[in-house]
């Protein structure tokens, strides 16, 4: 059995506002127990004569408040990301299809890219294009690396591998952790905020579906690119990083 627990910070926000529900509550309870007093005015009288109404209406605005409150604290609480990262999106060009495919990968730190002839195993790889993404945490912006393809690949038997200039001093760290203790991830469209954020109208959209996610905070992404080709096969390279603190 696995047990998730929470950030000690979210915990504390979810125990502070349930304990103030179960006070409001319980207030309630011992009000509508107590013999009216000769003191209370008429605003008082008109109160507890209709509490019923009253606890409709605050009770509503109450869970709402507390649940925007729930969503947004992690975010708030929580360090911005501090790291740029890579990304590589490939697509296809269905009218004018191609006999090779393309592969970026990271090897000792370094963005690698090679043009691989399709043979019967990789007949369906609809990589015929690739884009490079640099993500600047700082603007929370994408901005495109290009790089030049060798001419003359159609018709190729063996790899060839891409010189990639444009990213040689770039020294990327793999591993899906950042060292500020952020992961790149898709949401899909699911969003976020649960059964609550359907009823109240507050379920979370995210722009791009990608996010940057640490524990309980979530840190919305810009589409890295306009292409929707490029959005629907789009993987994460690595985190930069100072040269020589890859392991």
């Amino acid at each position: 059995m696995r047990i998730f627990l929470k950030p000690s910070s979210e915990r504390n926000f979810e125990d502070s506002y349930t304990v103030f529900l179960n006070t409001f509550l319980h207030n309630i309870v011992n009000y509508l127990a107590k013999p009216p007093s000769p003191r209370v005015g008429k605003m008082g009288k008109w109160v507890k004569e209709n509490l019923v109404l009253v606890s409709g209406i605050l009770l509503p605005v109450l869970l709402v408040g507390g649940f925007f409150v729930l969503n947004n604290a992690p975010r708030m609480l929580a360090d911005p990301p501090k790291y740029d990262f890579v990304l590589v999106g490939y697509r296809y060009d269905y009218q004018h299809p191609s006999d090779y495919y393309l592969s970026f990968d990271v090897r000792n730190g370094k963005l690698t890219g090679r043009v691989v002839p399709k043979n019967e195993r990789t007949a369906h790889f609809n990589r015929q294009y690739a884009g490079i993404f640099r993500y600047d945490a700082a603007t929370n912006t994408f901005d495109e690396i290009v790089y030049e393809l060798p001419e003359d690949l159609e018709g190729i038997e063996e790899p060839v591998s891409l010189p990639l200039a444009e990213t040689s001093d770039l020294t990327l760290d793999k591993r899906s952790q950042s060292p500020d203790g952020y992961t790149f991830e898709f949401l899909g469209y699911r969003g976020r905020g649960g059964l609550l954020g359907e009823l109240f109208g507050m379920r979370r959209r995210y722009e791009s579906n990608y996010v940057l996610k640490k524990d309980s905070a979530y840190f919305n992404l810009p589409r890295p690119t306009g292409d929707p080709y490029y959005q629907n096969d789009l993987h994460f390279m690595g985190w930069i990083v100072e040269q020589g603190s890859v392991p």
